[in-house]
Formats: C-alpha cells, sequence, structure tokens
C-alpha cells in the first residue's frame, strides 16, 4: 500500500508549464540586461575618471618637474642670466657639468597627421607636446595634449608658472568644450639663486 502511494505520488507531480519557463527567461533576461548596461555605464565612468587622474598627473607632473629645473636657475653663474621666457619658451640656466648648463621647454603644435591619428580631437583649439632639452641632448617629448603653457614673471626672482592640459577622451556626459574636459595648474616658484 504504501509502495502504491509513492508510485502515485510521482505520477501527480508535474514539471515546469511552458509559460512558467518563458517568465523566467523574461525575468531573467531583464535582470541580465539591467546589469549589463550598469556594467557598461560604470565602465564608461571608471575609464573617464582614469582620463581625468592622469589629466591631472600630467599637469602636476610637468609643472613639478619645471619647478625643480627654476630652483636650478642661476646656481654657480655669476655673468650669466639664470633663466630666460620668450613666450612659451623657457631657457633655465646653471652650471653643474659645463660652463653653463641648459634646461629648455618649449611647445611644438601637433602635425596634420598627429590630429589625424587620434580620433575625435576637438576642433575647438590647438594641442600641442611639451618638449625637455638639456644641453646638446636630443630634446625629449614631456607631455602631450598640452593646451598651452604660461610664465607670468613677477620680478627676478618669482615667477608664475601655468599650464593647461586636454583630456584624451571625449566624455558625452560632459557638455562644455565639445565633450572634452581641461585642466589649469598654477605655482608661483620662488628662484632661489637670483641675487
Amino acid at each position: 500500500m504504501k509502495l502504491f502511494k509513492i508510485l502515485k505520488k510521482r505520477n501527480n507531480q508535474a514539471g515546469f508549464s511552458i509559460l512558467e519557463v518563458l517568465i523566467a527567461a523574461v525575468i531573467t533576461g531583464i535582470i541580465a540586461t539591467s546589469a549589463f548596461s550598469f556594467y557598461v555605464k560604470m565602465s564608461e565612468q571608471s575609464e573617464h575618471q582614469f582620463n581625468v587622474s592622469e589629466m591631472h598627473q600630467l599637469c602636476r607632473t610637468s609643472l613639478y618637474d619645471i619647478r625643480k629645473s627654476l630652483l636650478q636657475a642661476g646656481f654657480k653663474l655669476t655673468a650669466h642670466p639664470a633663466y630666460e621666457v620668450k613666450g612659451d619658451t623657457l631657457a633655465v640656466y646653471y652650471s653643474d657639468t659645463q660652463p653653463v648648463d641648459t634646461i629648455l621647454y618649449y611647445l611644438v603644435e601637433y602635425t596634420d597627421n598627429e590630429y589625424g591619428e587620434v580620433a575625435e580631437l576637438p576642433q575647438t583649439h590647438q594641442l600641442y607636446k611639451l618638449f625637455k632639452k638639456v644641453n646638446s641632448d636630443a630634446p625629449a617629448l614631456y607631455a602631450d595634449y598640452v593646451i598651452g603653457i604660461k610664465y607670468n614673471q613677477i620680478d627676478a626672482a618669482n615667477m608664475i608658472v601655468s599650464i593647461s592640459v586636454h583630456s584624451l577622451l571625449k566624455d558625452d556626459s560632459y557638455q562644455p568644450n565639445d565633450g572634452f574636459r581641461t585642466f589649469t595648474l598654477s605655482e608661483r616658484i620662488n628662484i632661489r639663486n637670483i641675487s
């Protein structure tokens, strides 16, 4: 008798109906689509945040190096100027290994080919590369995506250096400047070796 009840119980058990399976598939699809769109959105935000962080780091690193060079300006020099500013070019002079050591910072505009290689560059302003040249060494690319650099002399021993950079990627959530973020950093530098 117990065996008969067990067999009868098994025969009365039914599987899922096709409607239940379809409803479960639709719910799973909605959850998967929501999760994927959330992942894509977070991934884009992460990429833009990394881009902004890289832009800030580029500004800080460039300004730090220029500051470090200006702090050397005039060291062990007597009959030579400590530095010269001509537009967006800075020449820093000091003496360490030669009669006059020179560090030169200057901007070079992107060529048409370089503009063409990078997709979606803004048309609102020109982009430059910051080069650093030490003595007779070959110039080295120090920073790219630079909008501009300014050297404002307060007096002979004080200068404000400002550098503006541009983000590499377009941020669709950012409306100004065609979606490209910019960052400007300034620092007042006291040139110690000027008497």
